[in-house]
């Protein structure tokens, strides 16, 4: 072999190793990419999960799809009463059961709030996450509270003592209360 084969052969090696490094980190690189995007999803979904699971329940819980829970219908009643004044929008506990039922989209993707198809829940979540901030919902449910234990004090019959013992026509029974202080409460 002469030395100009030899200089080219070893060029050629060189050459093809750079190729074949460049390759590598194209290939590693989209992979990557793929690892972070598909993280940076799954991520959104959790957040999303939280954000409704907070809306239609209670603070605290998982950052996944969480099925309809009927404990939690005297929460979610009160924010839907505050909702409905605030915006002049409907939203009922029977929207929120329906979207619920149904944990995937058509294409096997996780459903969510972001994704909701009527825009309903969509538009109850987007409130609430606004009117969280302004402590007005706090001050609300505490209200309704001050509510039922002077109820509860003049009725000594009355085995209600917190919130999450109405059922959602009892919140709209303090509710209606809340709105006019001469309303005759019964809470039965």
């Amino acid at each position: 072999m002469t030395k100009k084969s030899l200089a080219m052969s070893i060029l050629i090696i060189f050459a093809l190793g750079i190729l074949a490094f460049a390759g590598f980190k194209i290939v590693n690189s989209i992979g990557e990419k793929k690892v972070s995007e598909e993280a940076d999803r799954k991520r959104d979904i959790e957040h999303y999960y939280r954000q409704q699971n907070v809306a239609f329940f209670e603070w605290g819980h998982a950052r996944s799809y969480e099925p309809y829970n009927k404990k939690y219908e005297w929460l979610l009643q009160a924010h839907m009463n505050l909702y409905i004044r605030n915006t002049g929008k409907t939203i009922t506990l029977a929207d929120v059961e329906t979207f619920l039922a149904i944990p995937e989209n058509p294409d096997g993707t996780p459903r969510t709030w972001k994704n909701d198809e009527t825009g309903i829940v969509k538009d109850f979540v987007d409130w609430y996450w606004l009117w969280l901030s302004t402590d007005e919902v706090r001050f609300y449910k505490d209200e309704l509270q001050s509510i039922l234990t002077r109820y509860y004090v003049a009725h000594q019959d009355c085995p209600y003592t917190t919130l999450s013992l109405l059922t959602p026509e009892q919140i709209i029974e303090l509710d209606k209360k809340y709105l006019d202080p001469d309303y005759d409460l019964v809470l039965e």
